[in-house]
């Protein structure tokens, strides 16, 4: 039987993977612009933190899976499956930015658990540097699985080299927020390391509260 941690990160993911297949399903027999394929794949996608728990026998937490699964329902599969990338012009952009907000939160959420297993906090530009290595890394890496899909599936992802280069661009700059959020605001919580957290947002996150102004 599957861990329940396992089992609720399935059950977090159905509604998404339900309506996604709905969706294109409808638009698809009304003779609309829907890839049913690359709809599928994305459906199963959609699993990755499950199996990520399931593999490495590890709890992600909650906001992450969230933020993964609206990033591939309005990115991969609006961009994509339903065209939304080819309607409107900057939607791609946006969903770099947002990827790199995505990726940023993954790097926080490694340096978190290298920190707690290690029982010591690495010093501040360490962590830095790995949040934003970790959202630039995956920005090449997208645009490599973007070139892949237009050539094998046929999807209309990339537009030259000048929107690759963007889409890398959007996606350092969605780090460099993600970033900011964390040292001014020390959120997300869930995902932010010791080490980078200040000392008020240290004890409210210890203590599961919001620190008061003042």
């Amino acid at each position: 039987m599957l861990p329940q941690v396992v089992r609720r990160s399935l059950l977090l993911a159905l509604p998404f993977q339900v309506g996604a297949l709905v969706v294109a399903l409808v638009l698809y027999a009304a003779g609309l612009p829907a890839q049913v394929l690359l709809t599928v794949l994305l459906v199963v996608s959609m699993w990755a933190p499950a199996a990520a728990e399931l593999v490495f026998r590890t709890t992600l937490p909650r906001a992450l899976q969230l933020h993964y699964l609206i990033f591939i329902t309005l990115g991969p599969y609006a961009g994509s499956a339903l065209n939304v990338y080819v309607a409107i012009a900057d939607w791609d952009t946006l969903i770099h930015f947002d990827s790199g907000v995505m990726l940023a939160w993954l790097g926080m959420l490694w340096v978190r658990r290298m920190e707690e297993r290690v029982n010591a906090e690495f010093p501040t530009w360490f962590g830095l540097a790995v949040i934003q290595l970790t959202a630039m890394a995956f920005a090449a890496a997208w645009e490599i699985c973007e070139f892949a899909s237009d050539n094998l599936i046929g999807t209309v992802a990339q537009g030259g080299l000048d929107d690759t280069m963007s889409d890398i661009m959007a996606g350092t700059m969605g780090g460099l927020f993600a970033i900011a959020l964390l040292l001014i605001l020390g959120r997300p919580r869930s995902l932010a390391p010791a080490s980078l957290l200040r000392p008020e947002y240290r004890t409210a996150a210890a203590e599961g509260q919001r620190p008061t102004d003042g």
